[in-house]
């Protein structure tokens, strides 16, 4: 018996180049606004927060190395999570935890080249609220190109599918763990500091970790929400040119969602069929 494999049509391989640049460039976003973020020393996303401390820590290795180290170990944690449930082609997300490593370096590199050492307190307000527009449009971006998810998005994923609980949800436990393992760490490296916190960032117990993690966690969400509305139609239309569909995140809040109302929903379905009989 043979095996064939269809040949993609012009249109559709057009598609997946439109689809594979829109990824990169959500990453690209991304990686621009961790490094805005990072040059605060206020503190970056909550999911990178940990490569974040351990580079300042252990200077040897970059940045962008360490993301790839941590999700790396994110990835394995999804396994571990999800177990038997768990897809082989997930593996491919250290793909795309090499990419956006590499970005982060490079933005890190050509911001570098412009951005002082020495940032006043207006600029670093001004760049952590940049960072958060930013990234909240990668993400948008990234998300909307459906190629495959990163591994910190697939451990929120993995939880929810294991626990059933709403993606939202997920999002935050997953948020305040690393949020929690970064501040535990740095606190760890950097115990001799005479001050838990300085305003400039660039002393004290708590490093890496900060004002800007916080900022960044609570207004991505909220920043995404006019963006979303604004562009999401002609950007899906811009990529796949047919009626938008969900992807892998909405898929899983809705699972979710279905599942909940059946629990709900199901002893008093019960007692209706003990009033039956």
């Amino acid at each position: 018996m043979k095996i064939q494999i269809q040949k993609p049509t012009k249109a559709k391989v057009l598609e997946m180049v439109r689809r594979f640049a829109a990824y990169v460039i959500g990453m690209f976003f991304i990686a621009s606004g961790v490094s805005f973020s990072r040059s605060t020393n206020w503190g970056i996303s909550p999911v990178n927060s940990i490569p974040n401390v351990l580079s300042l820590r252990f200077t040897q290795i970059t940045m962008g190395q360490w993301i790839i180290i941590v999700f790396t170990c994110f990835l394995i944690i999804q396994a571990l999570i999800l177990w038997k449930q768990f897809k082989w082609y997930s593996v491919l997300q250290l793909a795309s935890s090499t990419l956006f490593g590499f970005l982060v370096d490079g933005t890190d590199a050509l911001y570098g080249l412009f951005l002082p050492e020495n940032q006043a307190i207006w600029l670093k307000i001004v760049l952590i609220v940049v960072s958060t527009i930013v990234i909240a449009f990668g993400i948008f971006l990234y998300l909307e190109a459906n190629i495959m998810s990163m591994p910190g998005e697939g451990v929120t994923l993995a939880l929810s599918k294991r626990t059933k609980l709403h993606l939202s949800t997920c999002k935050i436990i997953f948020d305040v763990s690393v949020i929690l393992i970064a501040s535990l760490l740095s606190i760890a490296f950097f115990w001799d500091s005479e001050v838990f916190w300085s305003l400039d960032g660039t002393s004290g117990m708590l490093r890496g970790v900060g004002i800007g993690t916080v900022v960044i966690a609570v207004f991505v969400g909220v920043v995404m929400k006019p963006i979303m509305r604004f562009l999401k139609k002609p950007v899906h239309t811009l990529l796949y040119g047919r009626e938008e569909m969900p992807n892998e995140f909405e898929l899983a809040e809705e699972i979710a969602e279905e599942e909940s109302a059946a629990e709900r929903y199901a002893p008093l379905e019960e007692s209706a069929a003990d009033a039956e009989k």
